[in-house]
């Protein structure tokens, strides 16, 4: 094969123990859009980012330090090659030389912390690095490297730093690795590899739970040169040079010209999660002013609380004029709320077609007197021609400690007049209040669809786990763009011995299909959770 020393790889930034919670608290303040997983498909594929993977600065640019003083050569062809990113991509490398920079490259391995080789963090985690330590790595470059190898590495690299992952480990490129090879040939780079460091760079895929691969692009700049001596059946990859098709049109979804409007909401844009605080609140504008106040639908997507108390979280809107709602996230009493997010669906207060309500069990009996099952007969007041669609949402949930949290809302017996809410818990679950919001639109509706997903659709409740996610497909012909989607939880099975954590959200979002995600993290132990949707022409 060719000389080692043309084999040029990067190895994945290191990630310290309790950093996730931390790189996901700012990856939110930086852009509330990262604490909802809501991510197009990029044209013709699949999404391939993570939730917390891309750096969106308020003002569209990125502020890089590079950390050294005797390397303006290389310093100038970073710039030449980083700045190709920005030509896809709405966002800008603004290179300063001292100051405050969400990237601070080293290029000298005489910097506090600097090595020989070549890495960056992935998207926001490199918020979560001190001030006084660098993010990317390039300090194995010389007088020496050729034009092309700083092309490959310095985009490779910029990927990374935009979220982007490897190439070679996606769940889809089932490369037969002669792994005893690789993991020699990796003895020999500077500084030496080990055989864990050959594993977590080059063999090891990425879960399907985490990302959303697309078929495996040979071409992509993140990927590694291949040789076929590294593989079982001389499969290859080349010496990557140059952003892909691919690449470009994927970055240039992540980072899009001009973003749809956020319609959610979480804690964590105001407070980090081990900050005390039972409410948070914020106002938000609308993309348009309405004739008269929108009537708002709002539903839970996240909640991450103690089992220590009862589980309490509310999430609703108030103070809803014609441009903007002040939206809320609450928790009472003695319950620990870490953090929560909602997300809605607003229309204009004279659109009969399209009709929303709330209802809570409190409006039934006192949470004094819990009970299991909670109907509710709600009557439309516009009748429609034929039975609608509905939807439903929960926006609050105060359960008992100690038993395991049970809640479900969902809606049956729909008529053109109206249909039963359902608000219930089982088993010995303790219920004291629960709330629901609703939507209610003709089935017939151009360019509207809804519909339910759950963990059941793709494992059982008994065998719960971490990361669980399914596909989605729209009717066919309804979209011929990616359309919007807004989703809320409408029931949860977890278990009372651990925090509650669960969050929810959607990738690869095309006219077609979409990914569903609903997640735990930690310890937690989310037995089943399930989740109402609606999407529609943005």
């Amino acid at each position: 094969m060719a000389d080692n020393a043309e084999v040029h790889v990067c190895v994945r930034a290191p990630e310290p123990d309790g950093f996730q919670a931390k790189a996901e608290t700012l990856a939110i303040q930086e852009n509330p859009a990262n604490g909802h997983l809501i991510i197009e498909a990029a044209p013709g594929e699949e999404s391939e980012q993570e939730e917390n993977a891309k750096p969106d600065d308020r003002d569209g640019i990125l502020h890089l330090v590079v950390a050294t003083d005797n390397k303006w050569e290389n310093g100038r062809t970073l710039r030449q090659y980083a700045n190709i990113w920005t030509q896809y991509a709405n966002i800008k490398f603004q290179f300063v030389d001292s100051g405050p920079a969400e990237i601070r490259i080293n290029v000298d391995k005489g910097f506090p912390g600097g090595d020989s080789g070549f890495w960056s963090h992935l998207g926001t985690n490199s918020l979560t690095v001190p001030a006084d330590r660098q993010t990317m790595n390039f300090a194995g470059f010389n007088d020496q490297t050729s034009e092309n190898t700083f092309s490959r590495i310095v985009l490779h690299e910029f990927g990374h730093a935009l979220g982007c992952h490897h190439e070679h480990q996606s769940p889809n490129a089932k490369i037969q690795w002669n792994e005893p090879y690789v993991i020699e040939e990796m003895k020999k780079q500077d500084p030496p590899w080990t055989p864990k460091q050959t594993r977590f760079n080059i063999f090891d895929w990425y879960s399907e739970e985490v990302v959303d691969a697309t078929p495996l692009d040979g071409k992509s700049i993140m990927s590694y040169w291949v040789p076929a001596e590294w593989t079982l059946n001389r499969f290859t990859m080349d010496h990557n040079t140059q952003l892909s098709e691919t690449d470009k049109s994927f970055i240039a979804k992540m980072y899009p010209g001009k973003a749809l409007a956020i319609e959610s909401f979480n804690t964590l844009e105001l407070r980090p999660w081990d900050e005390e605080g039972q409410k948070a609140s914020k106002r938000f504008y609308f993309s348009t002013t309405y004739k008269s106040p929108p009537a708002i639908a709002v539903g839970l997507t996240s909640i991450d609380a103690s089992k220590d108390f009862n589980i309490r979280v509310k999430a609703y809107a108030d103070t809803v004029v014609k441009s903007s709602a002040v939206f809320h996230l609450d928790t009472w009493a003695d319950s620990r709320l870490f953090s929560a997010s909602c997300m809605w669906f607003r229309k204009p207060a004279d659109d009969k077609a399209f009709q929303i309500g709330h209802f809570n069990t409190s409006q039934d009996h006192s949470w004094m007197n819990p009970q299991a099952k909670t109907t509710h007969q709600v009557k439309f007041k516009h009748p429609y021609n034929k039975a609608p669609k509905v939807v439903v949402w929960l926006n609050e949930l105060n359960l008992a400690k100690g038993k395991n949290w049970r809640i479900k809302a969902h809606a049956s017996d729909v008529t053109p007049t109206g249909f039963k809410l359902h608000i219930d818990s089982w088993s010995d679950s303790v219920l004291y209040t629960g709330g629901a919001a609703w939507i209610a639109y003709p089935e017939d509706r151009k360019g509207v669809a809804s519909g339910t997903f759950r963990t059941q659709d793709t494992r059982p409740a008994d065998k719960p786990r971490t990361l669980t996610s399914g596909w989605e497909r729209f009717p066919p012909g309804m979209f011929k763009r990616n359309p919007k989607v807004v989703m809320g939880f409408n029931s949860i099975d977890a278990d009372c011995k651990k925090n509650l954590r669960v969050k929810l959200g959607a990738s690869a979002v095309s006219p077609r299909r979409m990914k569903w995600h609903i997640n735990g993290w930690s310890d937690s132990i989310l037995y089943s959770a399930g989740a109402s949707y609606i999407v529609f022409n943005s």
